[in-house]
């Protein structure tokens, strides 16, 4: 138990430091007020959507409809999430080679992986099933057992989707594992499963429609969609203590057998991937040492070297690729039965407006797109912290800072720049659009993405993360990599909303202040990053 209990804490202690923001001058803005206001910004945001849904349904007594949808939801992003954090907390931690070698049994070290995992999700969830209670809760002011139920359910709710997660996790490395180009494998994997969950999201409001219409039945297909939710729902409403032991074996018993069974299945996976990984790095360096190099400039070596550190990461690709994805995806889409999208989106309803409107605002419509997607497409801000001790031998490379930090950039817009160039010519041939579309079009999809490239350098700079145990820490879990998401969704927003105010006077004009202003915050940022940026480089020591 000891042991147990020692390794909990060891292992632990080294991804939670998302939540601590180290700073030399141990500031209390730095450390406590920052997170405590960003958790708060999301809370807010989303205890918004959960008020706009009680507001329709408490009048007809169906504000548990709000719980059953955000459990729904939260347990949709927990699987997603289990996928991208059970590649990094499971098999491609780097302390694995140390835990492996020590007088511990595998089950308490998959135990601890797990238990890891299950404790980032129910943080994560925490965030979104709270508002929802707080919701609730002022609109049917409960008694006490709701609250203590919902601790409960808070705590058990990321078990099963973790789970989830976990197995698809597994299936993906485990097919990846038994082919030699694995990364790849892994990466088209992935990438189906969660294009496959993306178009569940986008058709998921149609079945909450139909079953908030069908109240005498909702818990029934509650119970058929996920069993745990139906038994909360039931718990609030009529308290059965049966009830409440069904709900914990359901979600305990599963969780001790996967990490009794999965255990066996996970050591044979790491030791496959460990074999292949000596094996390529051999074959590497025989070829290296009969291959004649041919000699590059120093920019084009360094984008070299970042362009195979970003393609040599499945979740850094995933991660940051996703919005590119999403932006091809959306274009063929429309591209090709832009009617059917169209009805689609708007689930037949009456909207104020005829396709064909539409089919003539969509040049702007394009733009905002383009623009929101080039915001949330962050791949900068992970870049430092992504070469951990090895950053030390950059720092030693007779290169200038500045030309180290531009070389992140241009990685940066020649991974997204083509893909959104490309979706814009594909839009430019179908819909036949204007001059002037096509030159805002143009210039957004290259002064956006650098900007976002320069913002998420600038966050990567100010908050590095060098002691990560993984890639999917920084990635998916790093300071730098939140803010800049936030920056970027706030920059995005706001972008679509002055392009709506402005269509109310002239769009035109509103559009080319946005992309002057764009251009020179860019200006700017470049600035403050060859000054601040080249001091904090210098500054960073592992």
């Amino acid at each position: 138990m000891k042991k147990l209990i020692s390794l909990l804490k060891a292992t632990m202690s080294q991804d939670m430091s998302i939540f601590i923001i180290k700073s030399k001058n141990k500031s209390k803005i730095n450390k406590i007020i920052l997170p405590i206001f960003l958790t708060l910004v999301v809370m807010f945001a989303i205890g918004s959507y959960a008020q706009m849904f009680a507001e329709v349904l408490a009048p007809n007594n169906l504000t548990y409809i709000v719980l059953t949808m955000f459990i729904m939801f939260t347990s949709l992003l927990t699987i997603i999430e289990g996928i991208y954090k059970s590649q990094g907390i499971l098999f491609e931690a780097k302390d694995n080679d140390l835990l492996f070698s020590l007088p511990i049994s595998k089950s308490k070290i998959f135990f601890t992986r797990v238990f890891k995992l299950i404790s980032f999700q129910f943080l994560y969830n925490s965030l979104f099933m709270l508002p929802a209670i707080v919701v609730y809760a002022i609109y049917e002011k409960p008694n006490l057992s709701f609250y203590i139920l919902s601790l409960i359910m808070l705590v058990l709710l990321p078990i099963i989707p973790t789970i989830i997660g976990c197995i698809i996790g597994y299936i993906i490395k485990g097919l990846s594992s038994k082919f030699k180009a694995r990364n790849i494998i892994q990466i088209v994997l992935t990438s189906i499963m969660l294009v496959f969950i993306f178009y569940f999201s986008l058709n998921i409001q149609g079945m909450i429609a139909n079953i908030a219409q069908n109240a005498n039945s909702i818990n029934n297909v509650i119970t058929r969609i996920y069993y745990p939710a139906g038994l909360y729902i039931n718990l609030i409403q009529n308290f059965n203590i049966l009830d409440l032991v069904i709900l914990l074996a359901i979600n305990i018993i599963p969780a001790i057998l996967f990490i009794y069974i999965a255990s066996i299945f996970y050591f044979k996976i790491i030791s496959k991937l460990g074999e292949k990984t000596n094996n390529s790095r051999k074959v590497n360096l025989k070829k290296a040492s009969d291959k004649i190099f041919k000699v590059k400039s120093q920019l084009s070596g360094l984008i070299n070297k970042e362009m195979k550190r970003f393609f040599s990461s499945p979740v850094f690709i995933i991660n940051a690729g996703f919005g590119m994805v999403l932006m091809v995806v959306a274009t063929i889409a429309i591209s090709i039965n832009f009617d059917g999208m169209i009805n689609s989106l708007t689930q037949g309803e009456d909207i104020g407006i005829s396709i064909s409107e539409i089919r003539n605002m969509m040049p702007k419509i394009f733009y905002g797109f383009v623009v929101f997607v080039s915001c949330m497409t962050s791949i900068t801000s992970s870049m430092i912290s992504l070469e951990g001790k090895s950053f030390n031998i950059t720092k030693s490379l007779p290169v200038s800072p500045e030309k180290v930090l531009l070389s992140k950039v241009l990685t940066s817009n020649i991974i997204s720049i083509p893909v959104i160039l490309i979706c814009d010519i594909i839009f430019f041939i179908v819909f036949k659009v204007a001059i002037i579309d096509i030159v805002f079009i143009l210039i957004a999809s290259i002064i956006v993405p650098t900007f976002t490239a320069l913002v998420g350098l600038l966050m990567n700079l100010k908050y590095p993360k060098m002691d990560a145990t993984s890639d999917t820490e920084v990635v998916k879990q790093s300071m730098s990599s939140m803010l800049s998401v936030f920056v970027g969704m706030f920059t995005g927003i706001l972008s679509v909303a002055i392009i709506i105010m402005g269509s109310k006077i002239n769009l035109d004009l509103f559009i080319i202040l946005e992309l002057v202003a764009f251009s020179i915050i860019v200006f700017t940022l470049w600035k403050i990053l060859k000054k601040y940026g080249t001091q904090k480089f210098r500054a960073i020591n592992v």
